[in-house]
């Protein structure tokens, strides 16, 4: 994202021109403003002098004030009249999830016919049916998925891809094809007692909550791992009412969920124990889970993840409990893969060029968690939009990316001297009145906050400064 611009312009108080600045860069900005791991603070040159400007909030403010106001329709058009001429080539996309929403929403500013396949019934992929409420609510998400249909996009639900529908029949019926199934299948540990009444996958467990499903879930609840989906379902069966404790392998500066929803599930109410590996699950006669049994670890050298390898040690503690969720990680459908003819790479993943996404397969592109393995929204975004701009490239045997993009005019002078105004966070509400109910946990800036906060950019993007 072009982050300095559409600071700029909200600065300049032109909040219609920051709102089609973001939304050009990133088609699901009130999503990603929300849950993005915001790693663009680690390039903001703001933490050199106090802490990082915090981007993922201002565009959250900016997109908000537009969707949830009476400017939205008059934006919608002026976005559509951005839309390229009808090239007349028909490009299906397969995922409709974030690389898959992003890519469809470019293609389709690019002038092709998109149509978009999902095995499920709506669109959002992990956003809809793995975040929780309470992080997304999912009216936000579909206002952004409303906004992409608007563009001409074509959605068919329900529909598998290697069972409904072949790579043969896309083949034959589009001019390009770009997968981005996701990594929609459970990593699982096949241990003693993890085919008892109560073991719950977590994607499967957040899925069935968000669809509305009842479980019973008793009240002591046992998570093992230490990613967004552990924090996740860890958060989700607090307000559910049960005892939460997360066991996760390594130490707690190793968990790679998000520092602040870490923090919330643990002011919320979860209890954490590190250095802990799930041993063996504990049911009583009847099949129901009693007990997890969990093996103390040490770390040992570090691996190709740049974390230190936890060992298994010879304690063993147990823990009552009458539900163990599983969060260990997500992986790849390799039925799908496999089917695919795809030439894999030794993880199971589609073996890409690099550069231009394209398979083994003419005519076919992979991105996103099918490549790389189960990521973050942001990456898998990024893949939407490289796959977008090269996939038009080869069929227009043009660069024509620039095209999108309207003149921004806006000043290009540095402050003087930096603002002295500190960093503003979202407002989250206190844990023990958002425990109670899925309702968002965390409103954005107030305006005056989030003006503040676009006034604390350096301009780092500014070329050269005249000091004569």
């Amino acid at each position: 994202m072009n982050i300095p611009r559409f600071l700029q312009l909200h600065k300049e108080n032109r909040l219609e021109e920051a709102f089609l600045s973001i939304i050009l860069d990133n088609p699901l900005p009130s999503s990603t403003g929300r849950v993005c791991q915001h790693p663009c603070d680690s390039r903001c040159r703001r933490q050199t002098l106090d802490q990082a400007v915090n981007m993922r909030e201002v565009h959250r403010f900016i997109a908000d004030s537009i969707f949830n106001s009476e400017k939205y329709e008059p934006m919608v058009r002026d976005i559509i009249a951005l839309k390229l001429e009808p090239t007349g080539r028909k490009i299906a996309v397969v995922g409709a999830g974030p690389a898959g929403l992003t890519a469809a929403f470019y293609l389709a500013m690019l002038g092709h016919d998109v149509t978009v396949y999902d095995s499920k019934s709506e669109a959002g992929g992990m956003l809809r049916f793995a975040l929780p409420e309470y992080r997304l609510p999912k009216a936000t998400l579909q206002r952004e998925i409303e906004l992409i249909e608007q563009l001409g996009v074509e959605f068919i639900f329900n529909t598998r891809i290697g069972a409904d529908l072949s790579l043969n029949d896309l083949e034959d019926r589009y001019d390009m094809v770009f997968l981005a199934i996701g990594t929609w299948k459970e990593s699982w540990v096949y241990q003693s007692g993890t085919e008892l009444k109560g073991v719950y996958p977590a994607l499967n467990f957040l899925e069935a909550v968000a669809a509305g499903q009842e479980l019973n879930l008793g009240r002591r609840v046992a998570i093992i791992g230490g990613g967004n989906a552990a924090i996740d379902s860890a958060r989700t069966s607090l307000r559910k009412g049960c005892e939460v404790t997360v066991f996760y392998r390594r130490e707690r500066k190793d968990m790679p969920a998000i520092e602040e929803e870490t923090r919330a599930a643990r002011d919320e109410g979860a209890k954490f124990v590190f250095l802990a590996a799930p041993h063996r699950v504990i049911g009583d006669p009847k099949g129901n889970v009693k007990a997890i049994e969990i093996v103390k670890t040490h770390l040992g050298e570090y691996d190709s993840s740049g974390r230190r390898k936890p060992i298994a040690t010879d304690e063993i503690q147990r823990f009552d409990c009458d539900s163990v969720i599983f969060a260990i990680g997500e992986t790849v459908d390799l039925d799908f893969v496999r089917a695919s003819g795809l030439v894999l790479k030794e993880s199971g993943t589609i073996d890409v060029n690099r550069f231009t996404l394209e398979t083994s397969r003419p005519r076919f592109y992979a991105g996103g968690d099918l490549v790389t393995g189960a990521s973050n929204v942001s990456n898998a975004m990024a893949f939407g939009k490289q796959a977008a701009r090269t996939i038009d490239l080869q069929l227009m045997e043009t660069d024509r990316w620039q095209r999108l993009y309207p003149a921004f005019e806006y000043e290009q002078v540095p402050p003087e001297e930096p603002s002295a105004s500190p960093r503003h966070a979202g407002h989250p509400l206190s844990a023990a009145v958002r425990v109670r109910s899925q309702d968002e946990v965390v409103t954005g800036l107030s305006p005056e906050e989030a003006m503040d906060e676009t006034c604390r950019c350096l301009r780092c993007d500014v070329k050269g400064v005249n000091v004569s």
